[in-house]
């Protein structure tokens, strides 16, 4: 009876895009938040909120502030959980609501996540929301712009590492990744003394 009035309410606050594939919800106290979207179970289970994607802990912006913001959200509570039935690295891929209220939608939506795998459309609009209002890792806290700094320095993870001048083709559609490694340069030198070569769409490049 528990898990079918969790279900209902999970069905109504978050909508029906969440609860894939008709997954049943159940009643899990979180014991420990490792980060931003990473909890311990009181049965000994982890579990990763699943479509976004926290800023990894005591490395990247407002990590701290992620994770804080995540203990005050669940740590010692009851919690609602849909699992997606996926793993990484041994963790289930979560859905968590309390008291009808997603977390995985209110993380995104206060810059303390990103959007990621598996996102929703709601997923999508709170990071929308979040990046319009220059919330948490929006604001200028990360990322800051500097006047005549515009040579953009893009992370791809396991990748490369991408810098882009405004005459590059593609520069207008590079969007910096507030919880990765990427950086405004003033100069191409100070770019390639970070590690970033110059794109390969860029002019005189092959």
């Amino acid at each position: 009876m528990v898990s079918l009035v969790v279900n209902m309410m999970l069905g109504i606050v978050i909508g029906g895009g969440l609860l894939k594939k008709n997954k049943e919800a159940s009643v899990k106290v979180v014991t420990r938040v490792i980060d931003g979207d990473t909890v311990v179970f009181s049965d000994g289970g982890h579990g990763r909120l699943v479509g976004i994607d926290a800023p990894e802990y005591r490395k990247a912006c407002l990590s701290k502030r992620s994770k804080d913001r995540l203990e005050e959200l669940v740590l010692g509570k009851e919690v609602e959980v849909v699992n997606t039935g996926k793993r990484s690295f041994e963790r289930d891929l979560i859905w968590v609501s309390v008291d009808g209220v997603s977390v995985n939608k209110v993380m995104v939506g206060e810059g303390l996540a990103i959007k990621f795998e598996d996102y929703t459309p709601e997923i999508e609009m709170a990071e929308d929301e979040a990046k319009t209002t220059k919330r948490g890792i929006w604001s200028s806290e990360c990322l800051p712009e500097k006047e005549g700094c515009v040579i953009k320095g893009n992370y791809r993870k396991g990748v490369d590492k991408k810098y882009h001048l405004p005459e590059c083709y593609n520069y207008k559609s590079i969007n910096l990744n507030p919880i990765e490694p990427d950086e405004w340069f003033c100069t191409e030198k100070q770019a390639e003394k970070a590690g970033f070569v110059k794109a390969n769409d860029c002019p005189g490049m092959k």
